[in-house]
């Protein structure tokens, strides 16, 4: 184990490594020492890639109702850590609730995400935005810091200066068109469904039309029960779609990449750094 997880921590080119290994004392004691090493010699910010998914001590790889049990337990790790945490963004249930409980302007939130991910420049005032969308800049600065505070868009610098999309903005806008297209089709795939269940969300037809009725609203029974949270959505979606004509499928995202900092920020991060490595363990 140690040799193998030296060896993926050693791997530049990999964005993720995975490890199953059985849950010992010796396993996460060799784990331990060869991430400390890793750290305390190169990039801090690089073993998040390692994934260990740790099975019972005790497994029988020759009896077939332990390697069933292994195997949903497995899968539901994977689906947890990997797809979730990593390919997802950290997107959770409470993401999808926050974004949900807005009222007022129905769809401009889900509206003003899609139009800063497909921006070809950063968006560096709510003016710009609001005349995009020809709303009021209170309703997208309200908006902003919505969707800021669910992890769906960051404003570098502040306020609206330079608002971009992150990761789990661009899954979530991604995985709103999925939910659209598919209910719109009337049938479900098990890859949807997965992920609905995963984010606490579950499909019940009559919903739909309660949620397009109260979607001004906001309130517990209208926000949190499961099948409202689906309904919800979609018809966050249908309204921006109608008013805004957002297109969900084939999303074009744009994405901003590095960040200037300037001479005075990039000699002040550095001259932190440099203080704050006699802090590291």
């Amino acid at each position: 184990m140690d040799k193998d997880v030296r060896t993926m921590l050693l791997d530049a080119e990999a964005d993720i490594c995975t490890y199953v290994a059985r849950d010992t004392i010796k396993a996460r004691r060799l784990l331990s020492e060869a991430i400390k090493d890793f750290k305390s010699g190169r990039d801090l910010a690089r073993s998040h890639r390692l994934r260990v998914f740790w099975i019972p001590e005790g497994f029988d790889a020759d009896d077939e109702s332990q390697r069933n049990f292994v195997a949903e337990l497995l899968e539901e790790q994977v689906s947890r850590d990997i797809l979730m945490n990593v390919v997802f963004g950290n997107l959770t249930a409470e993401d999808v609730r926050f974004f949900g409980r807005t009222s007022g302007l129905a769809g401009l939130h889900l509206a003003l995400l899609f139009v800063i991910s497909t921006a070809s420049e950063e968006f560096s005032s709510t003016r710009d935005l609001a005349e995009e969308l020809q709303v009021s800049q209170g309703a997208v600065r309200e908006r902003l810091i919505r969707l800021a505070g669910c992890g769906l868009l960051r404003q570098f610098g502040g306020g609206a200066t330079r608002a971009g999309a992150t990761l789990k903005g661009r899954v979530f806008l991604d995985f709103c068109g999925v939910l659209r297209r598919e209910i719109s089709s009337g049938s479900l795939s098990a890859e949807l469904l997965h992920l609905m269940r995963l984010l606490d969300m579950r499909y019940a037809p009559s919903a739909l039309k309660f949620a397009r009725d109260s979607l001004h609203l906001a309130g517990p029974a209208l926000t949190e029960v499961p099948e409202m949270v689906t309904g919800r959505l979609v018809s966050t979606i249908e309204a921006a779609e109608e008013r805004w004509g957002v297109d969900l499928q084939d999303i074009p995202h744009v994405i901003h990449e590095g960040r200037d900092w300037g001479l005075a920020g990039d000699e002040l991060a550095r001259r932190f750094r440099e203080e704050s490595r006699r802090y590291d363990p």
